[in-house]
């Protein structure tokens, strides 16, 4: 691919990927590489030079910036610096939201001041379970200690919106333990939390204990049901299920997580970062060392690269929006794509009433919702709407 044949699209939203962490959880099979300050100068050194192409682009700035990771809270103070002054023909046109994920435990007060002050105004913290023991079986560096004063350092920074990352169907841990995590979360006071149905990776290490039996997983039925307790719970401390995993307060949505759902283009920085700008989509090999080495040569990170056809690429992009609480405006956007879109519409229409008669969508002000039991069936509803 051409990587500059879409210069005449704005990507709206940035990710960039810091691929260093402390160590590997042993459910976590996100790409990732031990911290180590050279290293992370070599990496700065070569995000650099994949953003360069692009700062033209988005010299009007972006409408939401994302760092994950990885860690991005290692890095150093001199490092937040650097990247800030990468980041800058950026950022200097503005960021409606600028999200940065980190651990509890790996922020400071300086830190955070930084951060503040280069215009971060949201902080996703990784807290995943509010036990020691839990914790340690996941192979988590941070302690439950850690949380509460994290949380404060952010507030205290001027920083006001802050999410909070927890893990459903952890083993071991019963209703009434699910219970009280998220009795400690509510009452940090969290202004977004995330949910997340514990997967079991290949290759990782939990998957290595479930298959020799040292880890006893939870039924679906149980995942199901901490799932349904945080929907409740969340709702009545105020916390509006947005997405099938989000909920958050009155306007503190994630932004650009929302972006993503509704379809929105989106460019990816960093090993193992994806990209969509209009019917393009890529995503860098996760390999730092091959990253930093093909910039350093002048040419772009190893990358798996696919063009998407029209009607590929409009029947993605809606499939993702019946994550949200929002609906899917079906029809409308079918008719604004054109002969592609009509044809879909043809096709999805009666096979959408056929699941509004199973009980696990509804229609209404011409938008497409799921029930509460299409959100505990959504692949199968998703499947059923694939050619």
């Amino acid at each position: 691919m051409d990587e500059y044949v879409l210069m005449d699209r704005r990507p709206q939203h940035l990710y960039m990927h810091v691929p260093f962490c402390s160590g590997k959880c042993s459910y976590c099979a996100f790409y990732s590489e031990p911290y180590g300050s050279a290293r992370a100068e070599r990496y700065l050194d070569a995000l650099e030079r994949e953003l360069a192409p692009w700062t033209d682009v988005a010299a009007g700035g972006c409408a939401t910036l994302y760092i994950g990771g990885g860690t991005p809270s290692l890095l150093s103070g001199a490092q937040w610096s650097r990247l800030f002054g990468i980041l800058a023909p950026v950022t200097a046109g503005g960021v409606g939201e600028w999200t940065v994920e980190a651990n509890p435990g790996t922020l400071s007060a300086e830190r955070l001041t930084a951060l503040a002050a280069a215009g971060v105004n949201r902080i996703s913290l990784g807290v995943q379970a509010l036990d020691d023991a839990v914790l340690s079986a996941l192979q988590r560096r941070h302690r439950v200690a850690d949380v509460a004063p994290s949380v404060a350092l952010v507030r205290e920074a001027g920083i006001a919106n802050v999410g909070l990352d927890l893990i459903a169907g952890l083993p071991g841990v019963e209703d009434a333990h699910w219970r009280d995590t998220l009795a400690q979360a509510i009452a940090l006071m969290p202004d977004h939390v995330s949910v997340y149905a514990l997967g079991v990776e290949p290759g990782t290490r939990l998957a290595q204990q479930a298959a020799c039996g040292a880890v006893r997983l939870p039924a679906d039925s149980a995942v199901m049901r901490a799932l349904d307790i945080a929907a409740s719970v969340l709702a009545d401390a105020g916390l509006e299920s947005y997405e099938i995993s989000n909920y958050a307060r009155a306007g503190r949505q994630s932004l650009h997580n929302l972006a993503c759902w509704r379809g929105g283009d989106y460019l990816g920085l960093g090993p193992a970062a994806a990209s969509r700008v209009g019917r393009e989509r890529w995503t860098n090999a996760p390999d730092l060392a091959a990253y930093c080495a093909a910039l350093e040569a002048g040419a772009p990170p190893p990358r798996e690269h696919e063009p998407v056809d029209a009607e590929t690429d409009l029947l993605e992009r809606l499939l993702f929006r019946f994550r949200l609480a929002e609906g899917v405006p079906v029809a409308d956007c079918c008719a604004e794509a054109g002969p592609v879109g009509e044809a879909l519409w043809l096709r999805w229409q009666p096979e959408l009433e056929r699941l509004q008669n199973e009980g696990v969508l509804i229609a209404a002000d011409r938008r497409w919702f799921t029930t509460v039991r299409g959100r505990e069936v959504l692949d199968s509803i998703l499947e059923r709407l694939m050619p």
